[in-house]
Parts: structure tokens; C-alpha cells; sequence
């Protein structure tokens, strides 16, 4: 006599957990890793306040230019380094949720291979200008 197992329901349970806990990694992976203690620093103490702001960043195919339309970077000043075309176009997509300002856009950096550095006028406030690396 053979016996067979059907156990589709408890292989589907395992692999939709082992799924969640991957999620659940990748997402407190993002958020733990820190931007160098450098990265987007100014001599202007507003401007560290403002970044070091913690917000939820819930962003979806977005040009990058219009990240100061955003809630999480409205207000922020940003240009496009010698006229990047490549840059200027590039849409990005960024959930995370606590954490700060200057971590958001470190990760934003990261995943689309980005140089973001903090320029300033004198008697303007700092912008940041993008480019690609």
C-alpha cells in the first residue's frame, strides 16, 4: 500500500513566513545602515537639523527633481549637477519609514549610484546637487 502526503497548505504557510521574515530583514536592513558621518554635513546648523529630521519616506516613480515637492523633502533645495540628462529624467522609488532626512537621501544615493553633495551662494540657504557617479 502506498501513502501519500498532501501538505500543499503547510508548504504554502512556510514559504509565505520565510517571505515575511525577508521582507522584514530587507526593510531593518535599510533603515539600520548609516550614511557616512560626512555625507550632506554643512556648516549650518539648520540645515544638520533639517536633515537629521526623522520622516517616513513613501515615494514611487518620482523624478528625482521633483523630491522637494515630496513631504518628507519639502522645502529642500536641489540641483541637478552640469545639466545630467540621465539624472534629470530618473524616476525613484523609496519606502522607509523613521528615519532621518540625510538617511533617505544616503539611501536614495546607494540604490541609484548617485553623488549628492551639499553646495552653497553665499546668503542663500545650502542646495544639494545630484549627479550621477
Amino acid at each position: 500500500m502506498t501513502r501519500t502526503f498532501n501538505r500543499p497548505s503547510s508548504n504554502h504557510r512556510w514559504h509565505g513566513l520565510v517571505l515575511i521574515v525577508l521582507v522584514s530583514l530587507a526593510v531593518s536592513c535599510a533603515t539600520t545602515v548609516r550614511p557616512s558621518q560626512t555625507f550632506l554635513r554643512s556648516t549650518d546648523t539648520a540645515w544638520n537639523e533639517w536633515l537629521d529630521t526623522v520622516v517616513d519616506v513613501d515615494l514611487a516613480e518620482v523624478r528625482i527633481v521633483h523630491l522637494p515637492l515630496t513631504d518628507a523633502f519639502m522645502g529642500m533645495k536641489l540641483a541637478i549637477a552640469q545639466a545630467d540628462a540621465p539624472v534629470e529624467s530618473l524616476r525613484v522609488a523609496l519606502h522607509v519609514h523613521g528615519v532621518t532626512r540625510r538617511q533617505a537621501l544616503w539611501l536614495l544615493a546607494q540604490k541609484y549610484e548617485l553623488t549628492m553633495t551639499v553646495e552653497r551662494v553665499p546668503g542663500q540657504p545650502p542646495y544639494i546637487a545630484v549627479a550621477k557617479e
